[in-house]
């Protein structure tokens, strides 16, 4: 019950985000603070899948921007949890 928001949350942020291009929101910077917040939420509530998919958009969002430091933090972050997952040879980058 406690994971609904997150949920609810991730679909919204997907939503925003299936298409190519910059999104049309208010502040890139604080769209990817918050998918940050998202896919970290998802990893203390252990459940890795989430997160994994949070940061594959946190990715894309960053590459869209021009953001290279936050595109490498979320590839770190990527190739984390799939080392959690026992999956190293989907972590190579």
């Amino acid at each position: 019950a406690l994971s609904k928001p997150l949920d609810e949350a991730f679909s919204l942020w997907k939503q925003l985000l299936e298409n190519p291009g910059i999104p049309d929101v208010r502040s890139p910077e604080q769209t990817v603070s918050s998918l940050r917040l998202l896919a970290s939420l998802f990893q203390l509530r252990a459940k890795p899948i989430q997160a994994l998919e949070s940061f594959l958009l946190l990715r894309s969002l960053c590459r869209r921007l021009g953001d290279n430091l936050g595109t490498a933090e979320a590839l770190c972050r990527l190739a984390g949890i799939l080392l959690e997952l026992e999956c190293p040879s989907q972590a190579l980058v």
